[in-house]
């Protein structure tokens, strides 16, 4: 008797393991769905796997990020707060915080927290999380115009990935603030070669076109944004293009 209680008890104890959710498979999840734009089913997978580890650092790092793309950052602010005052190591934390300050307007205490991200980072050789860092920080010091400064950023990240589209668009940005016109071009062109179909780098090739004088192709590039979405090229194409052919 005792020995067939033994097995059941053996039996029951393994049965609670194998229904314990693999909680690191729920956060890959959470992060596809993210990249599917799904943020309802995402949030859902991050929630899921706090409720069994509600310390787990990459849980609550995905959460905050989440949260940040759906514009609470009220929400996101306060779970990576909690965070941080229990891990102050977690690296990621503090580019999420960082993330946080610089839609908040504190660029200054967002550069403080991506400089402690980038010092904890070090000896992990993770290039795509330094990618993000350099983006962010570059973010930062353009809000301040520290030109030199986000320049220098922008091209590291460009360094150690110059796949992403986005990092040219803000380096390209940051050249037609500085009124380095052919600099921008060769972002904004680059932008073009690997995402053919992105209305920013249209619309933003169609200002500096302007600024050189070439406005057939302004106006070229205003239509082209503008059938792609972007409003404000739209009104380019009304108040200056409306003849364009």
């Amino acid at each position: 008797m005792k020995h067939f209680l033994f097995i059941i008890s053996i039996l029951i104890l393994n049965t609670s393991l194998y229904s314990q959710p693999d909680v690191k498979s729920l956060v890959n999840m959470g992060t596809q769905l993210i990249s599917l734009n799904n943020y309802e089913e995402a949030l859902e997978k991050f929630n899921e796997a706090l409720d069994y580890l509600p310390s787990y650092a990459p849980a609550l790092d995905g959460k905050a990020s989440l949260l940040i793309l759906m514009e609470d950052y009220k929400g996101a602010g306060k779970i990576i707060e909690n965070a941080i005052e229990k891990n102050s190591d977690y690296p990621q934390f503090y580019l999420t915080r960082g993330k946080v300050l610089i839609h908040k307007g504190k660029f200054k205490d967002a550069i403080e927290d991506l400089n402690r991200a980038l010092d904890l980072a070090q000896g992990i050789s993770d290039k795509a999380f330094e990618n993000k860092i350099y983006v962010n920080r570059g973010a930062a010091y353009q809000k301040l115009m520290a030109y030199d400064e986000a320049l220098n950023d922008y091209s590291k990240a460009i360094q150690l990935d110059d796949s992403n589209p986005n990092v040219f668009i803000y380096r390209g940005y940051l050249y037609y603030q500085t009124m380095e016109y052919e600099e921008a071009l060769k972002d904004f062109n680059t932008v073009i070669e690997i995402d053919p179909e992105n209305p920013f780098a249209y619309y933003n090739r169609g200002m500096i076109y302007i600024k050189q004088v070439k406005d057939d192709e302004a106006c070229e590039d205003f239509h082209k944004a503008c059938e792609l979405g972007n409003t404000n090229a739209c009104k380019m194409v009304v108040s200056r293009c409306i003849d364009f052919k």
